[in-house]
């Protein structure tokens, strides 16, 4: 069985998309079947199952796929951007990719509601495995707490609100801002604010080794999305041990559980700030919030995501 991954960035880009798509190759792989990412120029032909990531963004994937191979079977992997943003606002597009295909799948539990009614039926949820890669592992920096958050600067990710929360806290920290500059102005804006706080430092594009580090160096990571399918760097920090304080959104809640006690309104810088100090000064809290993680991070083995995209392919009509 041939399975092609499709990302609507470049096979070498940093950016989410691409690396879920090299991941869900290498587990294919490892069970024997024949995977390839691929992406813009490359021969769609001669496959029997395409796995897109992206409703719009691969749309023109899904066509090509279809074109050259008019018995094989579509599975559609809805991202963040699909499910709360495009989706929700009618994009005719996103509409037709998932008409089109076969299956659809979501990265955790609380994103199935946000899956159209009319395609439920077609809709589950693999949980997203985290593989952190080889790379020494300091412990968190005895020093001044560091605040980590990880993620391209663009305005779906709100970069700039753990800044501004910074600002109503008195303590001396660090927080460290990793990612490229995505949106336009941002790189100015990101660079003003490093005049404005010392305590403040914008690391730009980073390896996936060197994020990790920074996760794992933290007291605490953070993410301010105003919308996620299910981040990358929280099942990371999740798998790390280290807790997260994050927006209150749907994909958010699906990867930390209803019940996590380090949520923050999607809106209020101080809301965050209060969990920033909270951290820093209730110890019982802190231990609290590593404990839930800690029960979490078993939802996000290898194992389980390998088994979970392979019955789909091999089950998939």
């Amino acid at each position: 069985m041939r399975v092609l991954v499709t990302t609507p960035y470049g096979i070498d880009s940093l950016q989410g998309n691409t690396i879920t798509a090299k991941r869900i190759v290498s587990l294919l792989q490892e069970s024997d079947l024949d995977a390839k990412v691929v992406s813009d120029g490359d021969d769609f032909s001669d496959a029997d199952v395409l796995l897109a990531l992206h409703a719009r963004k691969s749309a023109h994937f899904i066509d090509e796929f279809l074109r050259l191979n008019s018995e094989g079977k579509v599975i559609l992997y809805l991202t963040g951007t699909d499910l709360y943003a495009d989706i929700p606002r009618g994009c005719p597009i996103s509409a037709r990719s998932m008409q089109l295909v076969d299956a659809l799948v979501v990265s955790q539990d609380a994103s199935l509601h946000s899956v159209p009614e009319q395609y439920r039926s077609k809709a589950l949820a693999i949980y997203t495995s985290i593989q952190l890669p080889e790379c020494e592992l300091n412990s968190a920096n005895e020093g001044v707490p560091i605040f980590s958050c990880i993620g391209h600067l663009r305005a779906v990710k709100q970069p700039f609100m753990a800044v501004k929360a910074l600002q109503l806290l008195g303590a001396e920290v660090q927080l460290k801002l990793l990612g490229n500059v995505v949106d336009e102005g941002m790189d100015d804006v990101v660079r003003d604010w490093q005049e404005k706080d010392h305590r403040f430092q914008w690391l730009g594009g980073v390896s996936h080794e060197e994020a990790i580090q920074w996760s794992n160096r933290s007291l605490i990571t953070l993410n301010t999305s105003l919308m996620e399918g299910g981040a990358n760097s929280i099942g990371e920090s999740i798998v790390l041990g280290v807790p997260v304080l994050a927006s209150r959104v749907e994909g958010n809640i699906g990867m930390l559980g209803g019940d996590y006690a380090g949520y923050f309104s999607v809106d209020s810088e101080q809301e965050l700030a209060d969990l920033m100090q909270r951290v820093l000064h209730d110890k019982v809290f802190l231990e609290h919030l590593r404990q839930q993680v800690k029960v979490r991070s078993v939802m996000f083995t290898r194992e389980n995501e390998k088994q979970g995209w392979l019955d789909l392919i091999k089950g998939v009509r």
